[in-house]
């Protein structure tokens, strides 16, 4: 405990011997400080918006799919799955670089082409502006700094405008892939069905239109004929059924696989005007909770954060400093 009040006293009394020089050093990181917080760091202005994600966009699965186990509510908030969707969508290549070009950061920012990376030192300033996080409440907060408050505003903006554009994009070129194999399917079962249907006409054409009811028919009149010694009508009506035992095998297995087509192509029809549905039309894929707008006061730098922390660290170096220096100089009898 002694030991700690001399270190003490002996502190107090070695700034005690140096208090003029003490106050010039925070006079002059005073007046600096602010100097430069004041005319050689630019401020910067912020703007952001707030969004909620959905839960789905898709019209068909919303609205026109009876009894779908997956039908979500259009108007319901998108939960921690949602939103961790969105932020992939705002962090990705296509809404970088079209808020790059939209707003010609380039130039806003004084980055010359011809300069030594000039791609690279575009992403990080890009990085170190804009930002997007998620709330404890599941919204998503785009947060945008700019010189500018205007570009910061309508940067902040465009962002709700780009999220759908890229968005359908993604889905449209799924959907029209989708649509490729749905339409090839449809049109190799537009061909089976023709090439079926031709051969039910030859069997048609030989006499068998539908089997079942034709072999009781005819059976029954078979039976008719043979009771009433009718020979002749007997012989004839045994050819029909020979006829029609000779086609009859032929004409039903056609026929399942007709039935069979028809139920598939009534089925890619529906996905077809389903996917058809979704590549058109589209519902938006957040809510809009706050928009941006220019704001009248910037954000940074906080100047007396800057001068704070200057003196601060200005006068834990002083200390340091003539600590250092007063034990390198002190005698050697003093030292020991």
């Amino acid at each position: 405990m002694k030991d700690q009040d001399f270190n003490f006293l002996w502190l107090f009394f070695l700034l005690n011997k140096n208090v003029k020089s003490f106050f010039i050093v925070l006079v002059l990181t005073f007046f600096l400080s602010a100097y430069v917080s004041l005319y050689h760091i630019e401020p910067k202005f912020k703007s952001s918006v707030v969004i909620y994600p959905t839960t789905t966009n898709s019209i068909s699965q919303a609205l026109l799919v009876e009894h779908n186990p997956y039908r979500k509510d259009v108007l319901e908030f998108g939960e921690e799955e949602e939103a961790e969707h969105l932020l992939q969508i705002l962090n990705s290549d296509p809404i970088r670089d079209s808020i790059i070009h939209r707003f010609d950061l380039f130039q806003h920012y004084d980055i010359d082409m011809d300069s030594d990376y000039p791609i690279t030192n575009i992403f990080k300033m890009y990085q170190d502006l804009i930002s997007f996080k998620k709330t404890k409440f599941n919204s998503i907060e785009i947060i945008v700094f700019d010189k500018d408050p205007e570009i910061a505003a309508n940067i902040a903006n465009e962002f709700l405008i780009l999220i759908d554009v890229v968005v359908n994009n993604i889905r449209k070129n799924r959907a029209l892939q989708a649509l490729a194999v749905l339409d090839k399917r449809k049109a190799l079962l537009y061909t089976k069905r023709n090439l079926i249907q031709d051969s039910l006409q030859y069997c048609r054409s030989n006499g068998v239109i539908g089997t079942t009811p034709q072999v009781e028919r005819l059976t029954e009149q078979y039976a008719i004929a043979l009771s009433t010694n009718n020979l002749s009508g007997a012989s004839r009506i045994k050819k029909e059924l020979n006829q029609l035992a000779k086609y009859a095998g032929l004409h039903d297995m056609l026929l399942r696989k007709s039935r069979n087509i028809e139920n598939e192509l009534s089925l890619i029809e529906f996905e077809s005007e389903r996917v058809e549905v979704d590549t058109y039309y589209s519902l938006e894929n957040k809510f809009i909770i706050n928009r941006a707008y220019p704001a009248d006061k910037k954000a940074s730098p906080v100047r007396w954060l800057i001068v704070f922390c200057s003196l601060i660290s200005v006068i834990t170096l002083f200390i340091i400093s003539i600590a250092v220096l007063d034990i390198v100089t002190a005698p050697k009898d003093v030292k020991s």
